[in-house]
């Protein structure tokens, strides 16, 4: 096990919480630009009906069109972000419209919104999904099997829904071990913000100081935890995929300390010594 334990003092660990993305699963650029397509094209067949309702012709209403619009809902997304702020994907489909200047009948609009939603959670993520970490499933059995008390929760920055992501967890043969889904556009707050973490730990009904949360980014996972009193272990193990995202991985700065003294921070390589962990802190 890694490294950098600023405390250790035995807790009663009973619940376990697990960033996504560079944790669990990761993806390719091949896969990122098949689902930036697939949500292109998806939204804007479904949009058409509505647009032609609108007076826009087959011609104006093109793919060019939908194309900046989603760029510009990235850009206006992106200003939420840097608040620690997300958008539920319902919202992101009336937002699409609005960019997209295409009114709704009022009666209808909220359906629509939410059926906007849907695709754009679901495009890209029927058939081919991420790729996923071998030692996920291994790590969530092993800790079920140590405590089969354990709650086990996920803590996610992603635009999805958590039923998307539970189909993608259920096809890995992993969705059976995780007793909640905490997504941010579902909460409308992104990681280190304190509110997604306690939306999480209010869901799996445990308190800060009796969780543990595994992730990949010193800031958003390990500040956030720790900022709640939660224990916090930094996951390296899939750092060399950061070269897709030319971002270096960011380790526990020496100096840094957790609001609690009694706080357990460390830093792991391997998925699986978050069961050693759990245990100790037991």
């Amino acid at each position: 096990m890694a490294a950098k334990e600023l405390n250790r003092l035995p807790l009663a660990i009973r619940a376990v919480t697990f960033d996504l993305w560079l944790t669990l699963i990761w993806d390719s650029k091949e896969l990122e630009e098949y689902r930036r397509l697939r949500r292109l094209v998806n939204f804007h067949r479904f949009a058409m009906k509505f647009a032609k309702d609108n007076g826009n012709g087959t011609k104006d209403f093109n793919f060019n069109r939908v194309r900046l619009a989603l760029e510009e809902l990235e850009v206006r997304i992106k200003g939420l972000y840097d608040r620690g702020l997300d958008v539920h994907p319902d919202d992101r489909g009336r937002m699409l419209f609005d960019i997209l200047r295409i009114r709704l009948p009022r009666k209808n609009a909220q359906h629509i919104y939410e059926r906007a939603g849907e695709i754009l959670s679901n495009s890209g993520y029927r058939t081919r999904f991420p790729n996923v970490n071998p030692e996920a499933k291994p790590t969530l059995r092993a800790l079920k099997e140590e405590n089969p008390e354990v709650k086990i929760g996920l803590v996610s920055n992603a635009a999805r829904s958590a039923a998307t992501y539970r189909r993608i967890l259920r096809s890995y043969g992993i969705s059976e071990y995780f007793d909640s889904l905490t997504i941010s556009c579902e909460v409308g707050f992104l990681k280190p913000r304190k509110e997604i973490f306690d939306a999480a730990l209010h869901s799996l009904r445990v308190k800060p100081q009796d969780a543990l949360h595994v992730g990949d980014l010193f800031r958003a996972d390990i500040v956030g935890a720790a900022s709640l009193g939660m224990n916090a272990a930094l996951y390296t193990g899939l750092w060399h995929k950061y070269a897709h995202y030319m971002i270096p991985g960011e380790h526990i700065p020496n100096d840094f300390k957790p609001p609690s003294s009694s706080t357990i921070i460390t830093e792991i390589s391997s998925l699986k010594d978050t069961v050693e962990l759990a245990r100790k802190l037991r």
